[in-house]
């Protein structure tokens, strides 16, 4: 993000921000911690294409990574590979991870293609093995195992979809 972006996402309440960006209007994420939590940054990666973030801090003597993701809008799976492999270098932790994936963990659960086509991309399944080594999991999915509940329409694609 450009400098003007970070100072409009520092508040009173969330003066710490770190961020990843690529220009000012692609990509980009960002992770704001509370200004009442006391932590120490231990490591921070930042993808030059703004797509990752990870930030490794310690708080009460604890170990936390904290990870903010925009995924690919096409089939990248070299893309998730990075990703996962800088993530095993950075963190020996437990992780936080929260972002957009652009992709369905579970297309007959995630999305409803009015049009219907379902996609089935190879990203998916490499997600879902780094998922199993990393011991990750959707948060959301665990607690509403058997929910299908949209939370976008997409009009160009013609499809509902549960976002990440």
């Amino acid at each position: 993000m450009p400098v003007t972006g970070l100072n409009k996402l520092k508040t009173p309440e969330f003066p710490n921000v770190f961020s990843a960006c690529y220009n000012s209007r692609q990509r980009g994420v960002a992770i704001l911690i509370h200004k009442n939590i006391n932590f120490t940054v231990l490591d921070t990666v930042i993808d030059p294409e703004g797509r990752f973030l990870i930030v490794k801090l310690s708080i009460l003597n604890q170990k936390l990574g904290i990870v903010s993701i925009y995924g690919p809008n096409v089939d990248d799976p070299s893309f998730f590979h990075v990703f996962f492999s800088t993530l095993s270098e950075h963190l020996d932790c437990t992780i936080v991870l929260g972002g957009d994936l652009n992709l369905g963990l579970n297309e007959e659960m995630d999305r409803l293609n009015t049009a219907g086509t379902q996609r089935n991309w190879q990203s998916t399944n490499i997600i879902k093995q780094y998922m199993s080594d990393f011991g990750l999991c959707d948060a959301w999915r665990s607690l509403h195992p058997n929910s299908k509940e949209y939370s976008f329409f997409s009009h160009v694609h013609h499809s509902y979809s549960r976002l990440d």
